[in-house]
């Protein structure tokens, strides 16, 4: 069972018999568009931004802009048991979680930086994503450049927690 959460707040859950309550008029992959009908009522569903680490997408429907995330069955029982996956995690790095091309950077060398700050825009598989700040700190180092192709797990910036 997986479970969609809207805009950090409603939940719902995600099986087929929901799925199958809309009709699918219209997929245009190029464009990341997809238009539905349940009810007589148009959908017209475009995904903005897609983050594959944390399973979250921002979306527009009928113009309103809304983020979703995908929570499975493990995170929910390891959020009950209290455990912080984030806490084990470097947080002195911002590595590419893909392989791709570097945009744009968001941020310079001295920046004071917040956890979830824009920091990086990476191309990959001809979609942009924004990489957000781990952690709270001070940009020590920007190791790419923008037009930089980089691999998975490449180090793009270092900063002092």
């Amino acid at each position: 069972m997986i479970i969609g959460k809207l805009n950090d707040s409603f939940q719902s859950v995600l099986n087929n018999q929901r799925l199958n309550e809309f009709e699918v008029l219209d997929i245009n992959v190029s464009k990341n568009e997809i238009i539905l009908v349940k009810k007589n009522q148009k959908f017209i569903c475009k995904i903005i931004q897609k983050d594959s680490i944390n399973q979250s997408f921002i979306i527009k429907i009928n113009g309103h802009i809304s983020s979703i995330k995908l929570v499975k069955p493990i995170e929910k029982t390891i959020e009950k048991l209290g455990i912080n996956r984030q806490s084990h995690q470097n947080t002195n790095s911002l590595k590419a979680p893909m392989p791709g091309l570097i945009l744009e950077l968001l941020v310079q060398k001295g920046d004071i930086i917040q956890k979830g700050d824009p920091m990086v825009i990476l191309e990959a598989m001809k979609m942009e994503n924004i990489l957000y700040s781990p952690t709270d700190g001070i940009i020590n180092d920007i190791t790419v450049k923008p037009q930089q192709t980089v691999e998975k797990n490449n180090i793009l910036i270092k900063f002092e927690p």
